[in-house]
């Protein structure tokens, strides 16, 4: 039903979405605390929660409205960019969100693109999520061309992660969250 003239309606939705997100990665590090677990089940924990966090659609939208308010530009729920011919654009993706985010960022001088680029890896999120990959002893190693499976070359070709890698992205990528969601938790406070 619509609301009246001139009325809103505050949702706690993102609320409840910045708190399942954290519960949600608290439940990882505590499996990741059991030490009986196999390295790969630990490193295959962190690719689960790593994608979790960087597919989420509160994060960069709380943070691409941020950099809205420091550009004049009124917040939005709905993540867009304006084209180089002045149309607006959905952005669906989180590598479309990422991107929007640093080209925002920038002009304003704010580090969170650099940051939010420098956590973001779209090639371990795809060969993780598309399950094109196999864990060797110390690397996740994509598939790319090397499937005799795949319908068209995913994701480029054949690499690999470090364990190590994956363990600093998934740190990395966790301290962002629960760094926006703790800031996201103050100002809602304040509001109420």
């Amino acid at each position: 039903m619509p609301l009246p003239q001139g009325q809103k309606h505050v949702t706690h939705v993102p609320i409840l979405e910045a708190r399942e997100i954290v519960e949600f990665v608290l439940d990882i590090d505590r499996l990741l605390g059991d030490r009986a677990g196999s390295p790969e089940r630990r490193i295959r924990m962190m690719l689960i929660g790593y994608c979790h966090i960087m597919e989420s659609e509160l994060m960069p939208t709380l943070i691409w409205n941020q950099l809205r308010l420091l550009h004049g530009l009124a917040p939005s729920w709905h993540f867009t960019r304006t084209t180089k011919n002045g149309m607006t654009k959905t952005c669906w993706f989180p590598k479309e969100k990422y991107k929007e985010i640093a080209d925002l960022a920038q002009p304003v001088g704010q580090r969170i693109g650099n940051i939010v680029s420098s956590v973001w890896e779209a090639r371990l999120r795809n060969v993780f999520s598309h399950s094109r990959y196999w864990l060797g002893a110390t690397h996740v190693v994509a598939s790319g061309d090397l499937s005799p499976i795949s319908r068209k070359r995913a994701f480029g070709s054949s690499g690999s992660f470090a364990f190590d890698e994956v363990r600093e992205r998934y740190r990395a990528a966790k301290v962002l969250m629960l760094q926006l969601a703790e800031e996201h938790a103050k100002a809602c406070r304040t509001y109420k």
